[in-house]
């Protein structure tokens, strides 16, 4: 008999008017990833190990450890998303998670950009991490809202 474990998901939408290759280039191009998300060492090849960098905390050094599971241009890009230390208290100690965004065109042109954050324990234990990673998850779209003008006139 196999232990079944429940996990919770984040997602988060928001639509843009700009065309998906545009939005594409904000989620695969490192470099305008790290204006709007976090700095990072991204590639859009399945398979590709990365790096994101987050904040250290308490005894973690903040980096997260990805792997691109799909990488399918102008539609879908999705990874691993591992990180954490045992000792993070109000964190939740780790995570082993998969982050897909989704890009969808819209009939006026723009895009609908889906961000689904799979695997969070629905231990108490892991509330920390998902309630900061909900919140994140909202705030990384309003700036890539707010940034997307800038990245596309001036480049990252």
């Amino acid at each position: 008999m196999s232990d079944v474990v429940e996990t919770r998901s984040i997602v988060t939408e928001a639509e843009f008017e700009y065309p998906v290759d545009i939005v594409w280039r904000a989620i695969t191009d490192s470099e305008w990833l790290a204006v709007w998300f976090f700095p990072n060492d991204i590639q859009p090849l399945e398979g590709h190990r990365f790096t994101i960098w987050g904040r250290p905390i308490e005894r973690w050094d903040g980096e997260f450890q990805c792997q691109v599971k799909t990488a399918v241009p102008e539609r879908e890009l999705s990874f691993s998303w591992k990180g954490g230390h045992e000792e993070l208290k109000g964190f939740g100690h780790y995570i082993d998670t998969l982050v897909t965004w989704t890009l969808t065109p819209t009939p006026t042109g723009g895009t609908h950009f889906r961000f689904v954050h799979d695997g969070f324990s629905t231990a108490a234990t892991s509330d920390g991490v998902f309630d900061v990673m909900n919140k994140g998850s909202q705030s990384v779209l309003r700036t890539l809202t707010r940034r997307l003008p800038d990245l596309i006139q001036h480049g990252a």
